[in-house]
């Protein structure tokens, strides 16, 4: 009687800490999509190591192929566009996440910010697992850092 007591007591514990953790808005499970896009705010940074995330709000939608195609990453000719959307099983979708996060700025203090991170996905099903492939507000890293005033050479962090 008292092993089932005890395991009774572990799993009413275990459903109150994880609805405390969502209902303060910290779930207790990170995506790949927003760890990656945690690697491309920090390549942002000047001092990376820093880095931490407050709160994080991540949703996912359906969009047109219209949308998906506007990316300039996706630019295909209008035959490949074609039958692409011929193959598509389901409509592309766009995961967004807006991430609040605190680090320390070039002078050393601390700053808080909030980054839109977004990624447009062909059928939903592949999250990206690396920095170069999300946008942080609107933004790919590579432009990001063409146009910084100190942008003579490439960051060896954002090419990869």
């Amino acid at each position: 009687m008292k092993p089932k007591l005890a395991i009774a007591a572990l799993l009413v514990f275990g459903v109150v800490a994880l609805g405390y953790a969502y209902g303060r808005g910290y779930p207790p499970f990170t995506s790949q999509f927003v760890l990656t896009c945690d690697k491309a705010i920090k390549e942002r940074l000047k001092v990376p190591s820093t880095y931490q995330r407050i709160g994080v709000d991540e949703s996912r939608r359906t969009i047109t192929y219209d949308e998906f195609f506007t990316d300039p990453h996706r630019a295909v000719s209008e035959a490949t566009k074609k039958s692409m959307v011929q193959v598509a099983r389901v409509p592309p979708v766009e995961y967004a996440a807006l991430i609040d996060y605190q680090a320390q700025g070039s002078i050393g203090a601390i700053i808080r910010e909030r980054a839109r991170c977004t990624f447009n996905s062909l059928d939903g099903s592949d999250t990206p697992t690396l920095a170069y492939m999300v946008q942080i507000d609107g933004e790919y890293n590579i432009a990001w850092a063409a146009r910084q005033p100190n942008a003579v050479t490439l960051p060896p962090r954002l090419d990869r």
